[in-house]
């Protein structure tokens, strides 16, 4: 049985071709509807969320009132990651006794039609991802004759999801809902044939691998050009994103940069700094730092590859970020006088959808398309959250 995960954005047409494979044969899982019976009186999550959020949110039938729940959550990122934190990891529980039940049915395919897929963690249920994607234009449109939505209404929508770049990453197929309904059917219905031929996903892939980890990580970044940042009046620099395993597991080398730092104090960083000429080249540049720091020899790191440059619009530098694999167990010499807290995250609890935000609010409360991170006490955000972003999307999907 193969199970494809099905994405996109609000009015992207996602429920439209959710009914067009339900139509060619497959078993539909909307995880909408689930999170619904979720809901109900007699559940453990409909006590839970009433005692988060208090009784106001009930309606006169004595069952949770969405839409007053929505109101609040919406409002509010903590409220809504809270209520993440409760309803995520039921959801899931729900959906994977029914794809187990298809599964023991004999079922051929199950699609997973859920809005949160990536965002909740939930591809590892799934063979495939599918993200649907329309253009923003259309979008508005639809929600405003829809849903009766303003277009400032519909655009606040749209600006608080995921945008389809970021989904289109985690996709082994992208549909484009651009035009009319018989080419979106004629779409739907080719990847419909591909998947039934027993095309891989994403994770079948890579688990098929039997190459070591340096390897496949190697191989990863190496099948895309990283992009150069270059500028004139901009000081070069380079950081080290280093990585190693544990048993099965990964974990990823951050600081917290000392007060005393001339830019960036205080914040969660990689190893890193300015490029100086007896560097050579901007490798050296993040080999020495990481050594400067965190006392991490550069005889014992393992270039992997690179990531995408950044430029910081504070402190006018072009970052170059090199990934690289480090032994396990290691013995780390830290500088009280770069350092305040060597932080060793590991990539699961990284991965897990409750420490990110896709977005990050400013001070004035505005909501701005870079996500951040949360580990412990520490924030990982900006240009650091950034790279670590797209690393883990990248070797991690």
């Amino acid at each position: 049985m193969i199970v494809i995960g099905l994405t996109g954005g609000i009015a992207s047409g996602k429920s439209t071709v959710s009914r067009m494979l339900l139509e060619m044969g497959a078993a539909v899982i909307d995880a909408d509807k689930v999170g619904h019976e979720a809901f109900r009186s007699d559940s453990d999550a409909r006590d839970e969320v009433v005692t988060a959020f208090g009784s106001d949110i009930l309606g006169q039938d004595g069952e949770i009132d969405r839409g007053k729940l929505a109101e609040i959550v919406f409002e509010d990122l903590e409220a809504l990651d809270q209520l993440n934190r409760i309803m995520h990891p039921i959801i899931r529980r729900m959906v994977e006794r029914q794809i187990d039940e298809y599964r023991s049915q004999g079922s051929e395919a199950v699609v997973l039609e859920a809005a949160l897929l990536i965002e909740a963690g939930w591809t590892d249920l799934v063979d495939q991802v599918w993200v649907v994607i329309s253009p923003e234009s259309m979008v508005i449109e639809r929600l405003q004759s829809q849903k009766g939505y303003t277009e400032a209404q519909a655009r606040a929508r749209i600006s608080a999801q995921m945008p389809s770049s970021e989904r289109s990453k985690h996709a082994d197929a992208v549909i484009h809902n651009d035009s009319d309904i018989a080419s979106l059917r004629e779409e739907v219905e080719r990847l419909w044939r591909n998947a039934l031929a027993g095309g891989p996903g994403l994770a079948q892939r890579k688990s098929a691998s039997r190459m070591a980890w340096t390897d496949e990580i190697r191989e990863i970044l190496a099948q895309r050009k990283a992009r150069v940042m270059t500028g004139t009046g901009r000081r070069l620099s380079a950081v080290l994103l280093p990585i190693y395993k544990k048993g099965d597991d990964y974990y990823i080398v951050l600081t917290k940069r000392s007060e005393d730092m001339e830019h960036h104090k205080g914040q969660v960083s990689f190893p890193g700094g300015a490029y100086e000429e007896a560097d050579g080249d901007l490798r050296n540049t993040a080999l020495r730092e990481a050594f400067e720091e965190v006392g991490i020899s550069p005889d014992d790191v393992e270039i992997l590859g690179t990531l995408d440059g950044e430029v910081t619009a504070t402190s006018n530098f072009t970052i170059a970020p090199f990934v690289g694999a480090i032994p396990y167990p290691y013995e780390f010499k830290v500088s009280a006088q770069e350092v305040q807290v060597l932080i060793v995250a590991p990539v699961a609890a990284l991965l897990d959808p409750l420490n990110f935000r896709p977005q990050t609010p400013d001070s004035e409360g505005r909501l701005h398309p870079w996500g951040y991170f949360r580990y412990g006490e520490h924030k990982i955000t900006g240009i650091t959250a950034r790279i670590l972003k797209q690393f883990l999307d990248l070797v991690f999907p």
